[in-house]
């Protein structure tokens, strides 16, 4: 938004230079800052030091534009792209400095186009106008950060709330594996005990089918109550693993 504004900024200038009868001379400083404006990034990813350089030639062509008779008092709007980037390209103490550096100048060319009075009022009038474009892409350029840094921490937070769903998964399944395991351990030693009374019970049955025939019905009953109990807790334990 704010390249855009900029651009808007440069061409309201050259209609107005245009309209007051200024020479060529005036489109052809403006088409220059145009130039620097639009390379102003490829000069801010080499150094610090061209950034420097690029604001005090940019500062050069807008006092120069600012002289160039007629007198016209809007070209100080072209100040305000330049706000946008000493922002962007310098920390808040340095970006101050900068910016005194431009309402001092700005203050100056117009004191000694219009003079006293009317130089300061149009100063006072720029420079409120620079501020509040400057700051408002400032405040705008926060909110987009702050919206940029809530949507990487959802993303986050979603990626965290899959894993967190995929260990739950695998915890799950562990634990079923892990009860299933002992069903297992539990059907078995359950089934080997009672196997083991009823070849107890039967091998006692037989003994007393030749010695005591008449004790016989009272160890078949047993033998019959082991069988039905293990039947019981063989049904109970696998009906729990299906459930499982």
């Amino acid at each position: 938004m704010a390249l855009w504004v900029s651009y808007l900024i440069i061409a309201y200038v050259a209609l107005r230079k245009l309209a007051s009868g200024s020479p060529p001379m005036t489109l052809g400083l403006l088409a220059a800052f145009a130039l620097l404006f639009a390379l102003s990034s490829w000069l801010a990813g080499r150094s610090h030091r061209y950034i420097s350089a690029y604001l005090v030639l940019q500062i050069m062509l807008i006092e120069a534009i600012g002289l160039v008779q007629p007198y016209e008092d809007t070209w100080a709007v072209m100040y305000i792209p330049l706000g946008y980037q000493i922002l962007q390209a310098y920390p808040l103490e340095q970006a101050l400095a900068w910016g005194a550096t431009f309402c001092a100048l700005l203050t100056g060319t117009l004191i000694y186009t219009s003079g006293w009075i009317r130089g300061l009022g149009f100063s006072l009038y720029y420079i409120a106008i620079c501020i509040f474009f400057v700051a408002y892409d400032a405040q705008y350029a926060r909110s987009q950060a702050a919206q940029q840094e809530s949507q990487e921490l959802l993303s986050e937070l979603e990626t965290a709330h899959a894993r967190l769903k995929e260990y739950s998964a695998q915890a799950e399944e562990l634990a079923t594996i892990q009860e299933h395991n002992r069903l297992r351990r539990e059907l078995h030693d359950s089934v080997s005990q009672m196997l083991f009374s009823i070849s107890l019970s039967t091998e006692a049955a037989r003994t007393l089918l030749e010695k005591d025939p008449g004790q016989l019905p009272e160890r078949l009953d047993r033998l019959q109550a082991l069988t039905g109990q293990a039947l019981s807790q063989m049904r109970a334990l696998i009906s729990q693993w299906r459930e499982g």
